[in-house]
């Protein structure tokens, strides 16, 4: 690439970013009291129709990480998905994680032309393939108890199921902003953009939200060693 920041400029930037902990201010009672009467989230072992459902919305070919199998092969190996499951299972139940399954590899795309400066990149991880099935499953879980205990706010559209998130939003605005101009209104409007939102969420803060919302303990758990697991290759 043209212009690429050097090694040591790109390190600088993401381990200012990443290589602090961040610790939340606890200071959080309005949500406390909002989800105290929230029931437990029931937990069942992952069971061979899990692999199987979660695999069928993964697409073939997508880049399968270190592991270098692609989801293609899993899908079509179903005599391998009952051991996969047992093999989750040992993995929640157990206290450490093999540390190949949540080590990723980690290249930066440019955002624009000014590929020099080296905030202007978006990190891209490619995670072994068995990690993503797992959290897969485990995430169609949670989904499903949230959705059933109708735990999402109505105007929180990333992130939720059958929703387009972004587009959802874009049609929001474009509707009123027609109306107004039919109606000659005058409209003052604001759009809110937290800069790297989700790069900057504080692990032990994201532990709480799981708490705070009934989430089963053996998910906590394993989200906890999970955190602890996670490593990248070097950065190209």
């Amino acid at each position: 690439m043209k212009n690429a920041p050097d090694k040591e400029e790109v390190e600088n930037v993401w381990r200012e970013m990443y290589g602090k902990e961040v610790q939340h201010n606890g200071e959080a009672h309005w949500i406390e009291n909002q989800y105290q009467q929230n029931p437990s989230m029931e937990w069942s072992s992952v069971c061979e129709k899990d692999v199987s459902d979660a695999l069928r919305t993964m697409l073939n070919w997508k880049a399968p990480g270190r592991n270098q199998i692609a989801n293609f092969w899993f899908k079509q190996l179903t005599a391998t998905h009952k051991h996969i499951a047992a093999l989750f299972n040992k993995l929640i139940e157990e206290d450490q994680i093999s540390e190949w399954l949540t080590a990723g590899v980690t290249f930066l795309i440019a955002k624009n032309r000014n590929t020099e400066n080296p905030k202007n990149y978006r990190p891209v991880t490619c995670l072994p393939t068995m990690y993503k099935l797992m959290t897969s499953i485990i995430s169609r879980r949670l989904q499903k108890y949230v959705d059933d205990e109708n735990l999402m706010p109505k105007e929180q559209k990333g992130c939720c199921s059958e929703s387009k998130g972004c587009k959802d939003q874009l049609l929001i605005s474009k509707a009123i902003l027609q109306e107004c101009k039919r109606r000659e209104k005058n409209l003052c409007m604001a759009w809110i953009d937290y800069q790297k939102a989700f790069d900057r969420d504080p692990h032990i803060w994201i532990i709480k939200s799981l708490e705070l919302i009934g989430i089963n303990n053996k998910v906590i758990l394993l989200t906890k060693k999970v955190v602890g697991y996670w490593r990248t290759q070097k950065i190209s």
